[in-house]
């Protein structure tokens, strides 16, 4: 159990195993995990919607259940809820609906915007420059810092979406090798693409990978709730094509923030082995192509340093100003810089 104010609290809930799933008791949500197959307990955590700790609650596999009135009560407690296959896939996100008359002119907004070609242009160009800026904060080795620096410096002077996506690849090489590099040999992690003719990162059969979809299916899932919280369209991008991407503005808004996933996981995997046994926590599944299935314990571990990125504390200055603070700059969590930007992205296409 986790408790608000508590050196073991964690704004994420994971759920996982026969069993699992989130209902209605005597007017309280019960969370319950999956039944242990040695010990046949069972986890079972019962809140008053008002006073739930968690933020975002992970149902994992094939098993869990979720009943009408448990959505609705998690939908109007601002909870959000994310299903993942058993390979760590998103498969569903289900939030609070957002209705305003806000949200509607910001999505006009952003389909006037991304109609115009200068407008769109722009975009892309800040969209890459803040992703750049993000990787060359996490990179510590000076070369690799400054070839990633002058590329992003020659952004601003791109004519054209190609230009763009030239520098960005170069750029991205230069990052994936040095990201490459950070990783103990014994999880044979060599790129994000994976063995075998089913070589998408979506298949994972190293364990790196495996986590690295975990963490990416939450955060995609984090800043699809903002989107729609603005009121505007997560299928219309401006640079994710809309034809290869299922929710092209997300992939788009998300570029910025993977560097989050990355640092949890490469923190993950040089934690003591008490604690992370991610070479030995894993089985190859025949049945889909030898993909890596993590076992429970490694998932909920792992999202748990996740949600610890989440919350970590920056100097942010935002556009809406900060109460009380001379310079403007105030100490503001991620999760909070995230849905700062997602708005003010969304004010700049109304």
């Amino acid at each position: 159990m986790t408790l608000r104010g508590k050196n073991n609290h964690y704004d994420i809930k994971v759920l996982s195993g026969y069993g699992c799933g989130i209902s209605v008791s005597e007017q309280k949500l019960v969370l319950k995990d999956g039944v242990d197959v040695f010990s046949q307990k069972q986890e079972i955590e019962k809140f008053i919607p008002q006073t739930i700790p968690y933020s975002r609650i992970v149902i994992c596999g094939k098993y869990g259940y979720l009943s009408t009135k448990a959505i609705e009560l998690l939908a109007q407690n601002h909870i959000n809820t994310i299903f993942l296959d058993s390979f760590g896939n998103l498969v569903a996100t289900l939030h609070e609906v957002m209705s305003s008359f806000t949200g509607i002119s910001r999505r006009m907004g952003q389909y006037d915007t991304f109609r115009d070609s200068s407008r769109v242009l722009k975009l892309q160009k800040d969209l890459v420059i803040s992703k750049l800026v993000s990787q060359i904060s996490f990179v510590t080795d000076d070369s690799s810092r400054e070839k990633i620096s002058q590329y992003a410096k020659k952004i601003p002077n791109c004519k054209s979406y190609k230009e763009i996506i030239g520098i960005e690849a170069k750029a991205g090489i230069v990052y994936r090798q040095y990201y490459v590099g950070l990783f103990d040999a014994k999880y044979e992690y060599h790129s994000r693409k994976n063995a075998g003719r089913r070589n998408k990162p979506r298949y994972a059969t190293n364990v790196i990978n495996a986590l690295l979809n975990y963490g990416y299916s939450v955060l995609y899932s984090e800043v699809a709730r903002q989107i729609n919280a603005q009121g505007m369209d997560c299928f219309y991008g401006f640079y994710h094509k809309s034809h290869e991407s299922e929710q092209a503005l997300v992939y788009d808004l998300a570029e910025p923030y993977r560097v989050l996933v990355e640092s949890a996981v490469l923190e993950f995997s040089n934690t003591e082995d008490r604690w992370n046994r991610i070479s030995k926590c894993f089985r190859l599944d025949e049945k889909n192509h030898y993909q890596v299935l993590l076992d429970s314990i490694t998932v909920k571990r792992f999202l748990e340093t996740l949600s610890r990125k989440f919350n970590e504390k920056i100097e942010y200055v935002s556009r809406f100003g900060n109460r009380g603070k001379v310079d403007g700059t105030a100490s503001t969590r991620m999760s909070t810089v995230m849905k700062l930007q997602i708005e003010e992205f969304a004010i700049n296409c109304s």
